[in-house]
């Protein structure tokens, strides 16, 4: 982790939320002023569940995952999280706390901001509050569907979900060069790591992906959709 590398202000930065382009100059010199800029490196937590949530992170390059913390020590990954995105959930406006986990998982910068100081700026300021209440709807929104992903497919169907989750939005190319391990492929479909890989052995069997090192690519999109809406 390496702190204090902020390269711009806000007010000139090219890759803030959309939300920090609804405030006024005043306020992004405000929050300006309480920054703190940070490099995690990848597997380094950036904040974890439990926490109390003084921070409102933007990731502003690399790649991070937030995730629920089971009693039993598994894991569920709820989302892979892509730049340019604010990072709040419901905690701050409830309890104070984190109620999921974010980790690098590539080499990640991200920012950090006052909750305090963007919770006034929301009071005051009805189109960033606007946004905010979007931005969470749309991630509930987003929670539902996995629920219905988890609870009524079954695994082949899991996995063909999540392989073209990633080659659409979040690798956005194919071959896809993996930074995500098996084992975060399997917290995100809710399967085992090795019940992930038989799966994936299958399906390279079938000719449907191939696998070489960590570079994975689709061969037959056709059936891979298929299989997703078949579950």
């Amino acid at each position: 982790m390496r702190s204090d590398c902020k390269t711009m202000n806000c007010a000139e930065c090219f890759v803030k939320s959309p939300i920090f382009k609804l405030f006024s100059q005043e306020d992004l010199a405000i929050v300006e002023s309480v920054r703190c800029e940070v490099i995690y490196n990848p597997d380094e937590i950036i904040y974890k569940q439990g926490t109390k949530a003084t921070q409102i992170v933007t990731i502003t390059s690399g790649l991070a995952k937030t995730y629920i913390e089971g009693p039993s020590g598994k894991n569920f990954i709820l989302d892979i999280i892509k730049p340019v995105t604010m990072i709040s959930g419901p905690g701050i406006y409830v309890d104070s706390k984190h109620h999921f986990s974010l980790k690098a998982v590539e080499t990640t910068r991200c920012c950090f901001f006052d909750v305090e100081v963007i919770k006034d700026i929301i009071k005051r300021n009805p189109h960033v509050s606007e946004a905010i209440i979007s931005m969470i709807s749309r991630r509930v929104i987003s929670y539902f569907d996995k629920f219905i992903f988890l609870t009524q497919k079954q695994v082949i169907g899991r996995v063909a979900d999540n392989l073209l989750y990633l080659h659409e939005h979040i690798y956005t190319t194919n071959p896809m060069k993996l930074t995500l391990s098996f084992q975060d492929m399997a917290e995100m479909t809710g399967i085992t790591k090795d019940t992930l890989v038989r799966v994936l052995r299958d399906l390279s069997n079938e000719q449907t992906i191939i696998i070489e090192d960590n570079i994975l690519t689709i061969l037959d999109f056709k059936k891979l959709r298929l299989l997703s809406q078949m579950g």
